[in-house]
């Protein structure tokens, strides 16, 4: 798509210059080829020049020459404002994210007949066990031999609200869920489809206990175990690996390495590094914490 076509998905009045093409839509720390973004304050210019694939960005007059030699500008009166109910416009209006599909599931996935499976958008590998009461809502790849455990719900809406101008936008969320091979989650589990296209996504063999969230946007590798009520907020990426244990918390935009452990009830709130062991509230390494834990007693 080219900038210069945003004008027909767009109440504001849009300023082109360079009217380049552009492939993902993202906020300044998403990765994603070519990709349109917005920006909103010169404070943030370091963060756009560190991402290499932002092809073009919604701007105010001010700080377009500030930005014309990093990519193509695209002026409004308010850029956030205008980012976000262009991607809302795209998600609802056009098929720049997604082209629906008539629903797919395997002759050979056992389906219990409680659940719901929307009738597009889904699709269902041989092997996989949905139990009873499980929700699939569109935009869900599952693989093959993937385990369903009764009352989850994969696909749903995310928690991504803005305030702008006085009001409360609903974001739209216009990826997916995609799960890999003998992937199990347990009942009562929520997964949440990712916001700009692309997909929230658990990679091979890696297993959720009851009651975990994972937010939109999240990317989970392969053979990580998430214990029971832990929560993933939304953008965070997983290695491979990886042990959360039971009620931890993890804070949006965090990456946490290869091998790495949560332990129980940990905060996260900053990188975890491969191989690395985390505790506590807010989260740092584990023999410090142990060592503190002692100190006090």
């Amino acid at each position: 798509m080219r900038l210069s076509d945003l004008k027909a998905f767009s109440s504001d009045t849009l300023d082109v210059g360079n009217d380049v093409e552009f492939e993902s839509v993202g906020t300044l720390k998403h990765q994603a080829p070519h990709m349109l973004s917005f920006i909103e304050g010169e404070k943030y210019i370091p963060t756009l020049k560190k991402n290499g694939n932002i092809r073009a960005v919604i701007t105010s007059r001010q700080l377009a020459p500030l930005l014309e030699n990093d990519c193509a500008v695209l002026i409004a009166d308010n850029p956030r404002r205008a980012f976000f109910l262009l991607h809302n416009a795209l998600a609802e209006k056009s098929d720049f994210y997604w082209q629906d599909f008539p629903s797919e599931i395997s002759s050979e996935a056992q389906i219990h007949p409680t659940a719901y499976i929307a009738p597009r958008n889904v699709r269902i590998g041989r092997g996989t066990v949905v139990e009873p009461h499980v929700t699939i809502l569109e935009r869900t790849v599952i693989g093959e031999d993937v385990i369903l455990r009764a009352g989850c719900t994969v696909g749903s809406q995310g928690f991504e609200f803005k305030r702008i101008d006085g009001n409360v936008l609903n974001v739209a969320h216009a990826g997916g869920v995609r799960l890999g091979d003998r992937v199990e989650i347990q009942a009562n589990c929520a997964l949440s489809r990712s916001i700009y296209g692309r997909f929230t996504q658990l990679g091979n063999d890696t297993k959720l206990d009851n009651l975990v969230h994972i937010a939109h946007h999240d990317e989970i590798g392969e053979r990580c175990f998430i214990a029971a009520s832990a929560m993933i907020a939304g953008s965070v990426t997983i290695g491979n690996d990886v042990w959360i244990g039971p009620g931890a918390c993890i804070s949006n935009e965090i990456t946490i390495g290869d091998n790495a452990s949560i332990t129980i009830g940990a905060v996260v709130t900053r990188d975890v590094q491969p191989g690395d062991k985390v505790s506590g509230n807010f989260a740092i390494d584990h023999d410090k914490f142990i060592a503190f834990i002692r100190s006090i007693r």
